[in-house]
């Protein structure tokens, strides 16, 4: 059954409304019509399954045969990532998505390339790319992405969690395994470093804040690996 996203507020009075990028793909590349059904989410946590009674240019009407509540995560996760180059942050925020998390910091740290002056349309972009993976994965939401700040700004939202993780390649790190064990933790952050990894000085500044330090073992991770890693591992340990 095809799956689309639509703004808060699209689904009223039992009639679900579609417009915009959704009812071009609904219509001309899904070429739904009237007597199919089709799945929507709208950010409230719910999911409404309905049957085309209308469509036109201007939009699509279905109406609502199955709501759905779903439950939210037992743990929340927050990804606070270093924009690594290229367009390797679309796949982290792609696959964050697919992971479950609720939302990402994008953050510009010493040794980040990127440059912070450019980047003040990347959160809409990173945020279509967001809804596309929730789409297709089955999410009934999909991961808050804040706007670009520092490291020190991230540090402020890490500290509203219950647990807080920076994995780093500095020797003496307790590891992920022994820092979860035993845990029982309704939201967690875990900081990604940039190519070339958190300076010293970054790293003591985290750990000053609460967070903690630690290592994912011998293999040095890249950054977009080291997410999706480290996000698989607080899924199935926090969640489960």
């Amino acid at each position: 059954m095809s799956r689309f996203f639509v703004p808060k507020g699209s689904v009223s009075g039992g009639i679900i409304t579609v417009t915009g990028d959704e009812l071009h793909h609904a219509k001309d590349v899904m070429r739904l019509r009237e007597g199919d059904e089709i799945t929507v989410f709208d950010e409230t946590g719910k999911e409404y399954i309905g049957t085309i009674d209308k469509v036109s240019k201007v939009g699509l009407s279905a109406v609502v045969s199955k709501v759905t509540d779903i439950l939210p995560e037992k743990c929340g996760l927050t990804l606070i990532q270093a924009i690594p180059k290229s367009s390797k942050m679309d796949m982290i925020v792609e696959k964050a998505t697919e992971l479950g998390v609720e939302k990402i910091i994008p953050i510009v740290t010493s040794r980040t390339v990127v440059k912070i002056s450019g980047e003040g349309n990347k959160p809409d972009r990173w945020r279509k790319i967001a809804v596309v993976a929730a789409k297709q994965c089955g999410r009934p939401t999909f991961p808050e992405i804040t706007p670009v700040i520092d490291l020190k700004g991230s540090l402020i939202a890490a500290g509203r969690c219950g647990l807080s993780v920076m994995p780093c390649l500095y020797s003496g790190n307790k590891g992920l395994k022994d820092v979860l064990k035993g845990r029982d933790i309704v939201s967690a952050a875990v900081f990604i470093g940039p190519e070339g990894d958190f300076t010293p000085e970054e790293v003591t500044l985290a750990a000053g804040s609460g967070v903690t330090p630690v290592i994912l073992g011998r293999e040095v991770l890249r950054s977009e690996t080291a997410a999706i890693a480290v996000l698989s591992v607080l899924s199935y340990e926090l969640r489960w």
